[in-house]
């Protein structure tokens, strides 16, 4: 019986030599090689007799988990939710999850011999190669503010990505037109990361066909001293040498899995993370584009301050912290990069904004209520209601930033993504406020819509299912405003924003929809 391994080794002789001589070298016929080169998977292929359940419901239950990115750790993608997700048993799907990441006794250990203080620094990936940096710290000095459980998700988060996205079948890929080493992942290699010390850097590389073994070896090659770099032509070494360097981490970044997951039906060629650098990610409800929210209303209007707290609540959302967590400034400023004075008055200006929650122990993820749900709810639609009259009366010049707004929407529907459905949807809305002529009412909107985002990141919405009902609400509204007609469009909006809300609190779980408070607080308005 022929392993894996022997098979892959054999083919790819046969693709440096001829299918003859690599077959006299292995000892196997021609036809067999010939059979195992046209194969797209070397592996074993199931037996006659009962079919192999567990293999087939990880294949499973890793597509949805690689498609995750930072929503693997909410409730979603619990085992039992997994579980009604595919009908599955929830044994076998916690099966699949354990395949995927470490034990919780494993991250315990490593906190516990205060080894968990690594972080994340820096992925690139284009085949032949995959290179993840991580900075090596001297252990936390104080405990983690990420879960070890959440920890865990991510890891399975960011193996199931690679795995769906085919990593494990690039030593089967040949042919000239593939053979392209990455740069970005060879510039890793051969400069380190800017601004840390490579003493300090270890390096986790997938080099399934030798592209960069060479270059390691070679004394004169000029690359930096590494402290660890840990070299794998397998991808289940690589896999598992991942797995056990992430799970050293303080924290996985979302923006990091986010990129994974939205790479994972088109491969991960010429990707390139680096912590810090969150522009190059693509706007996720967990990791959006602070920037473009502070361009809604002109960035005159912001104080420094205002714009650090935006980009700090994107770090927040990004550090995978929940709702009552103690948010770690320290931690935050180290991230960022920006002095820890700085982090303290952006948090002191989010708590006073309502963003957050101050206590005597610093600022805390606030817990969203049903009743917190309702209230920006009813005041975003009393607002929008305002806003809306006013467009009704003005010029049609005033409507082109909108009516570029809604092609962004329908070509983000078009990709059935909740994701960026959600943000076009919201900067739909922000466009219809700066187009109403409203100074006030409009930055008061922007207020209600940063809370808003900050509750959907926290309570990790999927808006998937709601895409084609999002971009017919927002065709009709658009062109209600364009006939001047106030109360058709403020209908839509009206029925637009019911939904939402009952979608959002839905989500609580715990108590059902409060129809009763919901009229009370909207009826004026209907």
């Amino acid at each position: 019986m022929f392993t894996p391994e022997f098979r892959r080794s054999a083919v790819l002789r046969a693709a440096a030599t001829s299918i003859a001589e690599a077959a006299a070298e292995a000892g196997v016929s021609e036809s067999s090689l010939r059979r195992w080169v046209r194969r797209a998977d070397l592996a074993d292929r199931p037996r006659s007799g009962r079919p192999q359940i567990q293999s087939t419901a990880t294949q499973v239950v890793e597509a949805l988990v690689g498609t995750a990115g930072a929503r693997i750790s909410g409730k979603d993608y619990s085992t039992r939710a997994l579980s009604e997700a595919t009908g599955l048993s929830q044994s076998i799907v916690s099966r699949a999850m354990r395949e995927m990441t470490v034990s919780l006794s494993e991250l315990h250990a490593i906190r516990e011999a205060g080894a968990g203080g690594d972080e994340v620094v820096v992925a690139a990936s284009g085949f032949p190669l995959i290179v993840v940096g991580f900075r090596l710290g001297a252990g936390p000095t104080e405990p983690s503010p990420v879960p070890a459980r959440r920890i865990q998700r991510r890891i399975a988060g960011v193996v199931a990505g690679l795995r769906s996205a085919g990593v494990t079948r690039w030593p089967q890929r040949f042919g000239s037109e593939h053979r392209q080493t990455d740069e970005a992942a060879m510039t890793v290699l051969r400069s380190g990361v800017t601004g840390i010390d490579p003493a300090r850097l270890r390096l986790v590389v997938y080099d399934p066909h030798g592209e960069a073994a060479e270059l390691v070896a070679d004394p004169d090659s000029g690359l930096p001293g590494f402290d660890v770099l840990s070299l794998h032509h397998g991808p289940e070494d690589f896999i598992a040498a991942l797995k056990t360097a992430l799970a050293h981490c303080q924290d996985i970044p979302g923006s990091l899995l986010d990129l994974v997951a939205g790479r994972v039906r088109h491969g991960l060629e010429g990707v390139k993370w680096q912590a810090g650098r969150q522009s190059e990610v693509p706007k996720t409800s967990t990791s959006s584009d602070s920037m473009e929210i502070s361009s809604w209303l002109p960035s005159a209007t912001r104080s420094i301050t205002e714009h650090l707290a935006i980009a700090l609540r994107e770090e927040i959302i990004d550090s995978g912290y929940e709702p009552g967590d103690r948010i770690n400034p320290r931690l935050l400023s180290r991230r960022m990069e920006v002095p820890r004075s700085s982090v303290d008055a952006a948090l002191r200006r989010m708590v006073d904004d309502g963003l957050l929650e101050g206590s005597r122990g610093g600022a805390r993820i606030p817990l969203i209520t049903t009743l917190d749900v309702l209230d920006l709810y009813a005041a975003r639609m009393a607002v929008g209601e305002v806003l809306l009259r006013s467009l009704a009366l003005r010029p049609q010049r005033f409507f082109v930033p909108v009516q570029l707004a809604l092609r962004q929407v329908e070509a983000s529907a078009a990709t059935r993504s909740g994701i960026d459905v959600e943000d076009a949807d919201l900067h739909f809305q922000q466009e219809i406020a700066r187009a109403s002529g409203l100074r006030q009412s409009a930055r008061a909107f922007e207020s209600l819509t940063l809370r808003l985002r900050l509750f959907i990141s926290i309570l990790q919405l999927d808006y998937s299912p709601a895409s084609d009902r999002i971009l017919g609400d927002d065709r009709a509204m658009l062109a209600a405003l364009s006939r001047g007609d106030a109360e058709t469009a403020i209908d839509v909006w009206r029925g637009k924003v019911d939904n939402a809300v009952r979608h959002m609190s839905g989500l609580l779980g715990r108590r059902r929809f409060d129809q009763d408070l919901w009229n009370q607080l909207t009826r004026t308005l209907r």
